[in-house]
């Protein structure tokens, strides 16, 4: 299979699972509590393995800086403003109500003091961060939108993935 090839099929089947979480995200105000844990928990294991199975774009080495004065990355062609994620962050939380907070050992490795993650947050990082990919990938820019979604699962929203999928999990046993 050719390089390109990988790209194209990669963000193909990330995209859709992408896109299929944040269809969700957008639906929230539609759902009930437990239906909207229900599906986000549906969606976080094949959104987590879709992301370990991304192939490293050409330029993942590369310093994120250096790529961007080279011109391989693209400017972001639409980044969540501040008061956007705001507003779907106090959307969620409300809509979660008393299931949002939940404790959790922020870094499992060097720390073990637990910590309250927001799932809230969660699910909106994750959103705001596979919207980026997405607005690549519908500009055709498939490399950039799969080192988004890389680089993004490695050092942002994979946490946030991670710890949603295990509270949800502890949630549903209550």
């Amino acid at each position: 299979m050719m390089q390109e090839d990988r790209y194209t099929e990669a963000a193909e089947h990330f995209g859709a699972i992408a896109q299929k979480y944040c269809d969700v995200v957008d639906s929230a105000s539609n759902l009930e509590k437990r239906e909207l844990l229900v599906q986000v928990y549906e969606i976080l294991p094949a959104l987590i393995d879709a992301a370990i199975r991304l192939p490293l774009p050409n330029n993942i080495e590369d310093d994120s800086e250096e790529k961007v004065n080279e011109g391989s990355v693209q400017t972001h062609p639409t980044r969540m403003n501040g008061d956007s994620w705001h507003k779907l962050y106090g959307s969620l939380k409300e809509r979660l109500g008393d299931a949002d907070l939940y404790w959790m050992v922020f870094d499992a490795v060097k720390g073990t003091e637990a910590i309250r993650g927001s799932l809230a947050d969660d699910i909106a990082d994750i959103y705001r961060d596979l919207k980026e990919g997405l607005a690549f990938k519908n500009k055709g820019s498939l490399q950039d939108a799969i080192w988004e979604w890389h680089f993004g699962f490695d050092s942002h929203w994979g946490h946030h993935a991670i710890g949603a999928l295990k509270a949800i999990h502890d949630i549903r046993n209550y």
